[in-house]
């Protein structure tokens, strides 16, 4: 008798366990079968302008995405959009960094696009101009949204030679320099670019020029001295007083009048 009970009981729980597997397959199989019923109800696009980038909007978006999909997204099955696809697709778009496609509880499709950022825009003397992003990338100029940036002009070729990509490598170590100090940052407007690689630095309101030389391992040092300069001696003397400030030699900032030419003590950077 006991032994009838122990062979019952096992088949019990046996059947016990069939039943729930057959239950979790039933559930699993309605579940993936309603959700591939399921219809895309919206589309959501969010773009990051805090940046105070504006060179895509969300209409554009969100007709390109209908123009890839062959049709519009809204009410067609959610599992027939290869989301991924049109990640890629989206991406392709130059001021567009990175692109990603969900869909929410709602059954709404967001669209999250992060935008490239722009760091100086060049204008070069064959009048073609474009930007350089943060990531030295050449981005081109947009036909309606002009970014508030300094502006390189001057001896930067069109194509891409190497001596145009040694002069883009040195804009991009410049302006991250200049970048790292809010002061700079704000007050250097241009970047003159000149034949022998050698730049200069023109502030707002052009009241004098900065002679920077070439841009090499002593930039950081060089832009130091310029600012320790203006605090030392501009604030004192008057920022018109000079018709250029130079960079180029160690420990000195050699500047000359609007009538002749002084040399001003050394100056540290601390």
């Amino acid at each position: 008798m006991k032994k009838f009970w122990r062979i019952t009981k096992k088949i019990l729980v046996i059947a016990s366990v069939a039943g729930c597997l057959t239950l979790f397959v039933i559930t699993l199989t309605s579940a993936i079968q309603a959700q591939q019923e399921l219809h895309c109800k919206s589309i959501v696009v969010q773009i990051d302008f805090e940046t105070g980038l504006s060179f895509i909007n969300e209409k554009e978006i969100e007709d390109r995405i209908n123009y890839l999909s062959g049709e519009s997204i809204i009410g067609r099955k959610i599992t027939a959009i290869d989301f991924k696809t049109l990640e890629n697709e989206i991406e392709k778009n130059p001021y567009v960094s990175n692109a990603e496609i969900f869909v929410d509880g709602s059954q709404s499709v967001h669209v999250s696009i992060q935008q490239k950022r722009p760091i100086l825009r060049v204008l070069n003397n064959d009048g073609v101009g474009y930007y350089i992003s943060e990531d030295c990338e050449r981005l081109p100029l947009h036909p309606t949204f002009t970014p508030h940036l300094a502006v390189a002009v001057g001896n930067v070729e069109t194509g891409l030679v190497h001596r145009d990509s040694v002069v883009q490598a040195h804009l991009f170590s410049l302006i991250n320099e200049i970048r790292k100090d809010d002061f700079l940052n704000s007050y250097i407007d241009q970047i003159d670019v000149l034949a022998n690689e050698k730049m200069d630095l023109l502030p707002k309101g052009s009241l004098h020029t900065i002679k920077l030389g070439r841009v090499d391992n002593q930039i950081s040092d060089k832009l130091s001295k310029l600012k320790v300069f203006y605090k030392e001696g501009l604030n004192k003397l008057g920022w018109d007083k000079y018709r250029t400030i130079n960079l180029k030699y160690s420990n000195q900032v050699v500047c000359e009048k609007r009538e002749t030419t002084v040399t001003t003590d050394s100056v540290s950077s601390n």
